[in-house]
């Protein structure tokens, strides 16, 4: 008989799609999601193991709202009666999931965090930081797709029971040559503040090279901002906004893009970095703690800086990163060794 696991996380992230797909081979398998659900997720789960206790989820924290759902909640994973339970989001989801270890201290808290739930929110003011450190002392477990990150998760409560790994990729077949357009560009972080898109467009606008192209992909609340720059610069032309694409489309970008480019101020390991490694893809990007694992700068990738140059490249970007990826950061073998982890609680 399999051991009840209960995911909390955002039924409509592609992130809990792939923890979904995994842990459902191994576990009775429930989800709680405070922002809709996908419906891929029937795909591995009964429609009667995920609940959906809608509520707007901020990921810069300041969710104190969510209070107002803990007794729902609670009421749900005593039904449930899981014996683990996995958090995603350390200042939404992990806050809550704390304050019910508090309640039941027989339930295996898995804590996993993503980002600025550990690298921006804690550090904003001390009240964040505490509930930071609440939320992760409450904890059996603790994943981080980064060493950088772990490194921070120590600074706010230092432990010993961290696990380290990347929201990797699925095993897929190393492919010799793909074809690339040696001029396209793709971009495909959220248009927010932090991802510095606009700074991405100050820096094509001054590329001598005419031929160049940029695709920029996501949305988000700077947009007007960004096609008003494209449209001041006179890029119409060069630069292409395709909003919001699914993986499918994405993958079309990213097997025909020469270059990737994401430059956020903070950051830990991008699953989107993952998947331009593995389509071959030259990345440009933010020279950060977490990129500095994956990227050495001038071999399989770049540090961006304000040179007014794309960068050449110089080896075998699709073998060297293709092989990276298979060897590092394939999602299916970080489960099977977190799993093992698992038992141990």
């Amino acid at each position: 008989m399999k051991n009840k696991y209960l995911l909390l996380s955002d039924g409509i992230s592609p992130h809990t799609l792939k923890w979904v797909k995994e842990l459902s081979k191994y576990f009775d398998l429930y989800l709680i999601s405070l922002n809709g659900m996908s419906e891929k997720l029937l795909e591995y789960m009964q429609k009667d193991k995920i609940f959906v206790l809608n509520e707007r989820v901020k990921t810069v924290g300041g969710n104190a709202q969510l209070l107002l759902k803990y007794f729902e909640l609670k009421n749900i994973v005593e039904r449930i009666n899981p014996k683990y339970i996995n958090a995603h989001y350390l200042s939404s989801y992990g806050f809550l999931a704390a304050l019910l270890k508090k309640s039941n201290r027989e339930i295996k808290l898995i804590q996993s965090t993503w980002g600025s739930d550990i690298l921006v929110t804690p550090f904003e003011n001390i009240v964040k930081r505490k509930l930071a450190k609440f939320a992760l002392s409450r904890a059996d477990l603790i994943t981080s797709d980064s060493f950088f990150m772990s490194d921070k998760i120590g600074e706010i409560y230092h432990n010993n029971i961290i696990m380290t790994f990347p929201f990797g990729l699925e095993l897929f077949k190393v492919q010799e040559t793909i074809e690339k357009d040696d001029f396209l560009i793709f971009s495909n972080r959220a248009l927010v503040v932090n991802y510095n898109i606009d700074k991405i467009v100050d820096w094509f606008a001054n590329l001598e090279d005419e031929r160049y192209r940029l695709v920029i992909a996501n949305s988000g609340e700077m947009k007007e901002f960004i096609e008003e720059l494209v449209a001041e610069y006179s890029l119409k032309d060069r630069v292409e906004f395709v909003g919001f694409l699914t993986q499918e489309e994405q993958n079309k970008f990213y097997a025909k893009s020469k270059y990737y480019i994401s430059i956020p101020s903070s950051d830990s390991t991008a699953v989107s970095l993952l998947e331009a490694m593995k389509f071959g893809c030259y990345p440009i990007v933010s020279n950060l703690s977490a990129n500095r694992e994956w990227i050495l700068d001038g071999v399989n990738g770049s540090y961006f800086t304000d040179t007014v140059e794309c960068p050449k490249v110089k080896y075998d970007v699709i073998r060297i990163n293709q092989n990276i990826i298979k060897e590092r950061a394939i999602f299916e073998k970080s489960i099977e060794s977190y799993l093992e982890r698992v038992k141990t609680l």
